[in-house]
């Protein structure tokens, strides 16, 4: 089936990018790679053997499905489950999970934790015991923490592994406040620790902003694609840059149609656009029913989007609304006599202070740079570059495979 569009995966990226954050933060404090949500909408599987094969010393999920989906394809590494459950279903991948000790819960309440240690395994269930300290989100209170822990070692089938906090927000201000509220409790609780207890609270905001967080080990889900949540690469003081990191992902389409509009006429839903003089524009069959935010709407400072030409790599403006599958490009001040027509369109840029990047991308939406992959259409086909440098393919998600061996350039205009 032919495609119009795919999203490219640079694995060696990846796994470079895991090997920068162990150096950073050394061989005391372990890593553990997040990938929820099907690794941020990038296929899990495939993302869970690059990280464990870069160094990923521990992978975390959200559910129990997440959990079973990845069993396989991690590498015999421990899989950390964030939500809280109370009873685990009967699939034979939790069941091998459970069996060798790999499936690692979240307690957050008594009634919990009684639900958990009925259930007979053979051996203890590894747990963590969480501690809201400003997220307000899952997690026991600072001042039920003490009761809860007991609770947790008193119950001989369950087999304390981490007591962890997560904080709201990656500014220093933030972290200082939760963390004061971390230690505090921890201190209350130490005597009651035993020496397989692992502390930890950093995610990849943190990663440079509050080195002293990094504890045994670091939970990092953003940054093993390229990207710190609030960074601006275009600064001095990119963190990522400090660190080493490559975004790994890009978005490609293709202009499937060229045609002239005349003076007065407009564009999209709405008629948000006018066209000023006669005018040139492309057709790119992407729009919010494949993740290209519907908020990128704004006649008078225009999103953007980078277009291939003979001449070079080009920006150009977004006009009119965002359509379900559609979006309408302004071609008109491009210097090419050269049909357009079947030009690549690159919607998210690898490329790191490119002006369609993810955070450029996400601020003008209005939406976490998470969101922003989160949203990708899963019927847009991935692709798996395992050799940046050479462009081999691996495979392509969902049965497509597509040949992909071009960085995306950055934009002359």
């Amino acid at each position: 089936m032919h495609q119009t569009s795919h999203i490219r995966i640079d694995l060696e990226a990846v796994a470079g990018n895991l090997r920068a954050i162990g150096r950073a933060v050394g061989p005391r404090t372990g890593v553990c790679a997040v990938i929820k949500a099907d690794a941020y909408g990038l296929g899990a599987r495939r993302l869970a053997r690059t990280l464990t094969e870069a160094g990923a010393g521990k992978l975390a999920v959200f559910s129990p499905g997440q959990a079973a989906d990845i069993e396989s394809s991690s590498s015999g590494v421990p899989i950390l489950m964030l939500m809280p459950v109370r009873e685990l279903p009967t699939d034979p991948s939790i069941a091998r999970l459970l069996a060798s000790g790999r499936l690692e819960l979240v307690v957050v309440d008594q009634d919990q934790v009684d639900s958990l240690a009925s259930i007979r395994l053979g051996r203890p269930l590894p747990v963590h015991l969480e501690i809201d300290c400003g997220m307000g989100r899952g997690g026991v209170t600072p001042d039920q923490a003490e009761a809860l822990l007991d609770h947790v070692v008193s119950r001989r089938s369950l087999d304390l592994r981490g007591i962890y906090t997560h904080f709201s927000a990656g500014d220093q201000c933030t972290i200082d406040a939760q963390s004061s509220v971390f230690d505090r409790t921890l201190k209350r609780l130490e005597g009651r620790l035993g020496p397989r207890v692992q502390i930890h609270t950093t995610s990849s905001g943190g990663l440079v902003s509050s080195p002293g967080q990094r504890r045994d080990f670091v939970r990092i889900g953003l940054a093993w694609a390229g990207w710190i949540p609030g960074d601006d690469r275009s600064s001095d003081s990119s963190q990522a840059d400090m660190l080493g990191l490559r975004p790994a992902v890009t978005w490609r389409s293709t202009v499937v149609q060229v045609k002239a509009l005349e003076t007065g006429a407009t564009v999209g839903y709405g008629s948000r656009w006018t066209a000023p003089g006669p005018t040139r524009v492309g057709l790119v069959p992407v729009g919010y029913a494949d993740g290209y935010p519907a908020q990128l709407v704004d006649s008078g400072n225009p999103h953007r989007v980078l277009i291939e030409t003979p001449a070079g790599t080009r920006s150009v403006p977004v006009l009119g609304a965002v359509s379900m599958d559609q979006i309408v490009i302004d071609l008109g001040g491009l210097e090419s006599t050269e049909s357009l027509q079947g030009s690549q369109v690159v919607l998210l840029s690898d490329q790191p202070d490119s002006t369609v990047g993810l955070h450029p991308l996400a601020r003008r939406a209005g939406i976490p740079p998470h969101a922003v992959l989160t949203s990708l259409s899963a019927s847009i086909p991935r692709v798996y570059v395992a050799d940046s440098q050479g462009g081999s393919v691996r495979s392509g998600v969902r049965g497509s495979t597509l040949e992909s061996n071009v960085s995306v350039g950055r934009a002359l205009a």
